[in-house]
């Protein structure tokens, strides 16, 4: 939920320029207009200043922008995406929260992994049932494990077992950078034999036609010829 706006640092930004131009109207003369122009800027600096620390800077995460996702136009792939976007939309807020900027960096680029995962379903909803396992429990366990990095660092829990695990699931987001990385690459392993396939019946037809011999092998040839010395 969103925090209510309250009217204490206009207040306290009100005040505190009030009291610079009297502190300013009882230290200096005011028989000049620069006089007057000098009081007006340093109450409005001060009001400014106070009004931001009463305010506070905001510092948090900016989410990245995102290209929405348009429907399969099968539900079941739908639902399936839209619930990944959900568990994303939650370890981003996790992240908003976490300190560690190493750390956070590594969410970040989770993050963009599991979109890519995701924006390839997305396009190819054929290949959904691949990643059954990394929405039942990879994702989730992520989910898990950052939330329970969170909380130990907001309750303050300090001791050799939180050490422990706080080093664990820092050291783990490499492994799971890795394997989502991999999970990524793995949608594509079809269409890569698909294309292997392809070339060697391009390759076998060019033979065929005795086009490969006086064209293709030549072509391959001169790179080499190129980098003999003269």
């Amino acid at each position: 939920m969103k925090k209510k706006k309250t009217r204490k640092p206009y207040l306290a930004g009100g005040i505190a320029a009030a009291a610079a131009g009297v502190i300013y109207a009882s230290l200096f003369p005011l028989n000049k207009p620069i006089h007057f122009l000098l009081l007006a800027g340093l109450s409005a600096l001060i009001g400014w200043v106070v009004y931001t620390m009463a305010t506070g800077l905001d510092v948090s995460k900016k989410a990245p922008v995102q290209r929405p996702f348009t429907a399969t136009g099968n539900p079941s792939v739908d639902q399936l995406v839209q619930h990944g976007l959900e568990m994303l939309s939650e370890i981003r807020e996790e992240n908003a929260q976490i300190p560690d900027e190493g750390l956070s960096a590594k969410i970040d680029e989770l993050e963009d992994i599991s979109r890519r995962i995701f924006t390839t379903v997305a396009d190819k909803p054929e290949k959904a049932p691949q990643i059954r396992r990394f929405m039942d429990y990879y994702l989730p366990t992520v989910l898990k494990m950052l939330t329970n990095y969170r909380k130990l660092g907001e309750r303050g829990v300090t001791g050799e077992n939180a050490d422990k695990m706080k080093g664990t699931v820092e050291n783990a987001m490499d492994v799971v950078l890795d394997a989502f990385t991999k999970q990524h690459d793995q949608l594509y392993k079809a269409d890569v034999l698909d294309v292997t396939t392809d070339v060697k019946v391009l390759e076998t037809m060019l033979k065929q036609d005795g086009l490969l011999d006086n064209d293709l092998k030549a072509a391959k040839q001169e790179p080499q010829a190129q980098s003999l010395p003269m």
